[in-house]
């Protein structure tokens, strides 16, 4: 595997870390306010700040992973 897949997987591992402990564990305030702005489904997933930061290294996590290889 490359070096960028590996950190791309670390940082997957880290976020989803994340998001489980902010799922679990009452935090600090959201960034945006879900519970107004998404279906009940949505906010119920991202309940706190560490539960959105998770998320978001998720998504980030993508980019390296699924990056075309140099030819």
């Amino acid at each position: 595997m490359k070096t960028h897949v590996i950190f791309g997987w670390i940082l997957m591992l880290i976020g989803a870390a994340l998001w489980v402990y902010g799922y679990f564990v009452t935090g600090h305030p959201t960034v945006i306010d879900w519970k107004s702005d998404t279906p009940s489904w949505v906010a119920e997933y991202l309940p706190n700040l560490e539960s959105e930061i998770g998320m978001v290294l998720v998504f980030i996590a993508m980019v390296p992973m699924y990056w075309p290889a140099k030819q």
